[in-house]
């Protein structure tokens, strides 16, 4: 399932665009892949060519202020272990609860990330900052799975780097600011996701060590820690992985021989 934001609307009012709308292919392409050009950048340009405009003219009228490099910085929401385990096991009502408090909790954090970390930096140097007050242009993808294929309940919120003062000019969201908020918008998702999980529940958490030396995480009660190892397994798989192929580099030789990639010195080869 992939739809847009809430800013989606009050980012494009003259497109008649609703927040929850299907993101289509050519709307990615253009917003994230075209360098920051409006998702109806296509649509637009026929438009202005049909009234006579130039191409070049035509074409600017779809672009969302100066091309940018970096168009987008996506987000991971996914609950801790314990809850997609209670929400891959659960009985329907348990499930839509859960997904219903992962929904609000993205949800929360998506208008404090618009409220207290993206500005629009604009002027010489980027000397002036706004927030965009028409709040950030993100499109969301659910998904039900993990790349093992084991049942993982996350979304993805990709999130357009081009907002709109309020003078209606397009400019930049400063992605300094959204990369560094990352770790604390995550935070932010858990603590919110299981306070709500806990209460339309009846649950408690309790903190419990994942990581030896590092600070604990808080999970549901009662979910067995050997279940959450059990989902973890790709953690070990890359280790695996990792391990073989640092073998076959270490070990790769020559038609002749000597090991590929074996370091040089001034005085030749290294010894083998």
């Amino acid at each position: 399932m992939s739809r847009w934001g809430d800013g989606w609307a009050a980012a494009w009012p003259c497109s008649n665009s609703r927040a929850g709308e299907e993101v289509t292919e050519a709307q990615l392409r253009n917003l994230f892949g075209e360098r920051g050009r409006h998702p109806y950048a296509d649509r637009i340009e026929a438009d202005r060519l049909a009234v006579g405009d130039s191409p070049k003219k035509a074409y600017r009228a779809g672009a969302l202020g100066r091309q940018v490099t970096v168009t987008g910085v996506d987000f991971v929401f996914r609950p801790q272990p314990t809850i997609y385990l209670l929400w891959a096991f659960g009985d329907e009502e348990t499930r839509r609860e859960i997904e219903a408090a992962h929904e609000r909790a993205i949800e929360r954090v998506l208008e404090w990330i618009e409220d207290e970390v993206a500005v629009i930096r604009y002027g010489k140097d980027g000397i002036y900052r706004v927030r965009p007050p028409g709040g950030l242009v993100a499109a969301r993808f659910r998904h039900y799975e993990a790349r093992s294929g084991r049942p993982l309940l996350h979304d993805h919120l990709l999130l357009s780097v081009k907002g709109q003062r309020l003078d209606g000019k397009w400019g930049s969201i400063h992605t300094t600011a959204l990369h560094e908020n990352t770790v604390a918008a995550s935070a932010l998702y858990n603590e919110l996701v299981a306070a709500e999980v806990c209460e339309e529940l009846g649950l408690a958490t309790e903190p419990r060590t994942v990581t030896p030396g590092r600070r604990p995480v808080m999970e549901i009660v009662g979910v067995p820690h050997e279940l959450i190892r059990w989902t973890s397994r790709r953690s070990d798989q890359i280790a695996v992985c990792r391990e073989d192929l640092e073998h076959e580099y270490v070990t790769a030789v020559k038609d002749d021989g000597t090991l590929r990639f074996c370091p040089s010195s001034p005085s030749g080869p290294a010894p083998s």
